[in-house]
C-alpha cells in the first residue's frame, strides 16, 4: 500500500500524500488503524521523526485521531478528500468559475496570511522559508506545483485554523490541472517563488498588513496568468460579464 521514499525533499509531506492517496483509492477506510510507527518507518524508509511529523499534520487536517498507547486511527470524515476530488473532476473550470474561485481565494488567503503573521511560531516561519528555498533550488519543474500548494497550505496551518486548512485543500484541488499548467509558463514559476519570498519576509517582520497586501498582489498575478492560460486553450468564456476585466469583490 505504501512505497519507500527517496532520501530528499519534504519526507513528512510525502508520507501525508501517500496516506491521503490510500484514502482516496479505498485502501484505507474510516476506522482503520495505521501501522505502528516502527512499521511505518520501515515501509517508507524514513525516521520516526518524519513519521511523527506526518501524523501531526494528518491530525491537524482532521484525517486521523491519535490515541495515546493505542495508535493512529482514520477518522470517519476521512473519505471527504475523495468526494471533493470527484466533485472537482465534474466541475468544468471555465473563466466564470475561475473568477468565483479567485474571489474565494482572495478572501480566504488574505485572512490566512494576516492570521499567520500574528500566530505563526518561529518554527512555522522557518518551515515556510524552507518550502520557498526548496522551490527556488528545485531542478524538477514538475514539483513546482507541489511546492506552490504546500506553501499556501502551510500558511493556513501556521495561522492556527484547521477549518481554513481544509477549505484551502478544496480550493487548491479545484484549481488542479490549471495551476500546474500556469506554473509551466516560462518564467511564471520564478515569479511565484519571488512572490512567496516577499510574503514570507512580511510574515517574518510580523507585518500583517504588508503580508496581506503582498498575498493579494500575488493572487492577482496568478489570476491573470490563469486567464491567459485559459484563453490559449480556448476556454476563456468571453460571454461572462466583465471578462476578462471584471470587477472583483472586495477581498477584505
Amino acid at each position: 500500500m505504501f512505497m519507500s521514499l527517496k532520501p530528499y525533499g519534504n519526507l513528512s509531506e510525502s508520507v501525508v500524500s501517500q496516506i491521503i492517496q490510500a484514502l482516496n483509492t479505498g485502501n484505507l477506510k474510516p476506522g482503520d488503524k495505521l501501522p505502528p510507527e516502527r512499521e511505518m518507518c520501515e515501509m517508507f524508509s524514513v525516521s520516526r521523526t518524519v513519521i511523527r511529523d506526518a501524523l501531526k499534520t494528518l491530525a491537524g487536517l482532521g484525517v486521523v485521531t491519535i490515541r495515546h498507547g493505542m495508535g493512529a486511527f482514520i477518522n470517519e470524515v476521512a473519505d471527504k478528500p475523495g468526494d471533493i476530488s470527484r466533485l472537482a473532476s465534474l466541475l468544468q473550470i471555465t473563466w466564470g468559475t475561475m473568477e468565483e474561485l479567485f474571489q474565494v481565494r482572495g478572501i480566504l488567503e488574505s485572512k490566512a496570511v494576516f492570521w499567520c503573521t500574528q500566530n505563526a511560531t518561529d518554527e512555522g516561519i522557518a518551515e515556510l522559508e524552507d518550502i520557498v528555498r526548496s522551490a527556488e533550488n528545485s531542478e524538477n519543474d514538475s514539483k513546482l506545483a507541489l511546492f506552490d500548494a504546500e506553501f499556501h497550505l502551510k500558511i493556513c496551518e501556521a495561522a492556527g485554523n484547521r477549518v481554513l486548512v481544509r477549505l484551502m485543500i478544496n480550493v487548491l484541488d479545484l484549481l488542479g490541472e490549471v495551476r500546474e499548467k500556469v506554473l509551466m509558463i516560462p518564467g511564471r514559476q520564478r515569479l511565484s517563488v519571488r512572490d512567496h519570498q516577499e510574503i514570507v519576509e512580511a510574515i517574518r517582520e510580523r507585518n500583517p498588513e504588508l503580508a496581506c497586501q503582498r498575498m493579494i498582489n500575488h493572487l492577482k498575478d496568478i489570476e491573470n496568468a490563469v486567464s491567459a492560460a485559459l484563453t490559449e486553450r480556448g476556454e476563456n468564456n468571453q460571454n461572462v460579464p466583465g471578462c476578462p476585466n471584471y470587477k472583483r469583490l472586495p477581498l477584505r
